[in-house]
């Protein structure tokens, strides 16, 4: 197993990627997942990138961050291509998101079919870009139930489309984590 930490963790601190990155290095880890903020916000530094990160004995293996997937198409596209760009740089295959903002008990199947329709269209951009879309297991969204977030595999039937396991989240999703990761590991 590779261990990896997740910027997002430090947003609320006043430390740089330089600084994250010396301190996941010598405290073992392996990767960073980049949170999409912290990616863009460093856009203009060119010289952070993949090869940056290499020379810390690390990789980012996900860029982590949140598709408008309740917004137009066009905006869709748009954020989908640039994440899958910025990934690109980091060396990153894998981008998180989340299946929307509402929990699927409360999503009508009007809204649930556009957020899948959506997330398909995410999806075959992200292959296009080299890249896999991973949608966390999470409350409040389509993926917050393990038979919510098997349904939303059927019905997205992609194969860029992944899950990125939390297990305290399908924890409190009411599931047994072990049972829901055997069900979805083809997936994760």
């Amino acid at each position: 197993m590779r261990l990896s930490l997740c910027t997002i963790t430090f947003r609320h601190h006043l430390l740089s990627l330089d600084d994250i990155a010396r301190w996941a290095a010598a405290n073992d880890f392996q990767g960073i997942e980049l949170w999409g903020s912290h990616a863009r916000n460093m856009q203009h530094m060119t010289d952070r990138n993949a090869e940056w990160m290499a020379a810390f004995g690390l990789s980012v293996p996900m860029l982590s961050d949140y598709l408008p997937l309740d917004e137009d198409l066009a905006s869709l596209r748009h954020a989908t291509s640039n994440l899958c760009r910025l990934a690109g740089r980091w060396g990153a295959r894998k981008v998180r998101t989340f299946a929307g903002k509402s929990a699927s008990r409360d999503t009508s199947p009007e809204v649930r079919w556009r957020l899948s329709a959506r997330l398909k269209d995410a999806c075959m951009m992200a292959q296009d870009q080299g890249c896999q879309l991973l949608v966390e297991t999470h409350p409040g969204t389509l993926a917050d139930t393990l038979s919510s977030t098997q349904r939303l595999l059927e019905e997205v039937d992609h194969p860029a489309l992944g899950i990125n396991f939390d297990t305290l989240h399908v924890w409190e999703g009411g599931a047994d984590p072990v049972a829901a990761h055997r069900a979805l590991l083809p997936h994760i």
